[in-house]
């Protein structure tokens, strides 16, 4: 039950983030400022399909691993461009949340 309740409020999270991140435009000016805008759209596809990834992974678990394991990196990659331009720590609490919580969704599908 707990992996499923995980496992929704990721993809559902990675699902809005990354519908943001393709069609916002406070994201466009994000990356922008991290240096990096030509990744937005790669970033965002990579959300929408992580998201859809994790989802998967309730029925195979190996896919909701790699999924999961994606995310983590993605989210301590975005932790590392938020502190490379110096951002306060309030900004990066969604970020290391959800790379806590893909973590946490990585050991949960591997002991499956």
């Amino acid at each position: 039950m707990i992996l499923v309740l995980l496992a929704v409020t990721s993809a559902l999270s990675f699902l809005y983030y990354g519908a943001e991140t393709l069609f916002a435009e406070r994201p466009q000016a994000e990356f922008e400022r991290y240096g990096l805008p030509r990744a937005r759209v790669f970033v965002g596809l990579m959300q929408v399909l992580g998201a859809f990834g994790v989802l998967t992974g309730l029925v195979v678990a190996l896919l909701g691993a790699a999924a999961a394991a994606g995310l983590t990196m993605m989210m301590l990659l975005g932790l590392a461009a938020r502190r490379r331009v110096h951002d306060p720590l309030r900004l990066m609490v969604p970020a290391g949340t959800l790379a806590l919580l893909n973590a946490l969704l990585v050991l949960l599908f591997v002991a499956q």
